[in-house]
């Protein structure tokens, strides 16, 4: 705990409450002068099967993982909470810096929650006029119940209609957060290192998503040309925020891998790419739904070729 974002972390596994506060320390120091998202609370343990980020309040639950001896790995639960807190880092910063992000996010929270409401309300007029015998009241329930349903359906449609845009926003976000990983790690298996069964071994040209998230990958050639054949599946059919960027996300450590040991640079790098990430997706928010497409990834490779022309002039 450091007093400001508290940890519980099972007794007996992983690593210790002192040792996430200090990693989330040392990613503090290195990602000045972005604005540190002070209300961020994390929560450690077994009781977590997965590692996720909450936008909504800022809650991040790391999920401790055993290798293939069933113990807990504090390293790997450390890189886990690296990733987690880069999401964190870089919608505190959306949020303080892009009015058209916080106007979206907004929106799609807006209508999330009412979404839910009012699916929350037919339900409870449909149970109403399913135990009631009153001939009025039941034609009545039935009539408001469907309303109520229509009115979720036209709600959950324009979810839809931003839908590209969040996904848009998702894989920049998990792009940022591999780099908060890879920062405070230094290490560009890092976070593929968490997410692999040890057990299971990856080919070498695999499409798996989870070995084509290591940063290294894309000295691979073949790599290039298995990303160029399935994109049109991940990306276009099923809007994969975490395949879409993968042409970038080896640029950038082509670009930083004879630097990433520089304590300096690694100081440099988190602003910098966040500039670049926040720059692109203004752009993307700034177009039409029909531009970007029902997934946001219509024009994913011109994406992944602006991301590589602003990495490498500026990183």
């Amino acid at each position: 705990m450091n007093g400001r974002i508290e940890v519980h972390a099972t007794a007996g596994h992983g690593a210790q409450a002192e040792s996430y506060a200090k990693t989330l320390t040392e990613i503090e120091r290195l990602i000045a002068p972005l604005a540190i998202p002070k209300e961020t609370n994390v929560q450690v343990g077994t009781a977590f099967r997965l590692s996720s980020f909450n936008a909504e309040d800022f809650n991040i639950y790391v999920g401790l993982r055993p290798d293939r001896m069933g113990k807990i790995h504090p390293k790997s639960s450390l890189t886990t909470l690296a990733h987690e807190y880069g999401h964190a880092i870089f919608e505190k910063n959306l949020m303080k810096d892009l009015e058209s992000y916080k106007s979206i996010r907004q929106e799609a929270l807006t209508l999330e929650t009412r979404v839910e409401k009012a699916v929350e309300e037919a339900k409870s007029l449909a149970y109403r006029h399913s135990v009631t015998f009153n001939k009025e009241k039941k034609a009545l329930l039935q009539t408001q119940a469907i309303d109520k349903a229509l009115e979720a359906k036209s709600l959950g449609d324009q979810v839809k209609s931003l839908r590209g845009y969040w996904s848009i926003r998702g894989a920049h976000h998990e792009l940022f957060a591999d780099v908060i990983a890879l920062v405070a790690t230094k290490d560009p298996h890092a976070v593929r290192d968490v997410l692999i069964d040890k057990s299971e071994k990856l080919k070498e040209h695999s499409s798996s998503l989870i070995g084509l998230r290591d940063f290294t990958d894309g000295r691979h050639h073949l790599n290039r040309k298995t990303w160029e054949k399935e994109h049109p599946l991940f990306t276009g059919l099923f809007g994969d925020i975490y395949y879409a960027f993968l042409p970038a996300r080896w640029e950038l450590w082509n670009l930083t891998k004879n630097k990433i040991k520089s304590e300096n640079y690694r100081k440099e790098l988190p602003l910098k790419v966040f500039q670049i990430l926040e720059k692109n997706l203004s752009e993307s928010f700034a177009k039409d739904p029909a531009d970007i497409g029902t997934n946001g990834f219509k024009d994913i490779k011109r994406m992944n070729e602006q991301l590589i022309e602003d990495f490498r002039r500026e990183l």
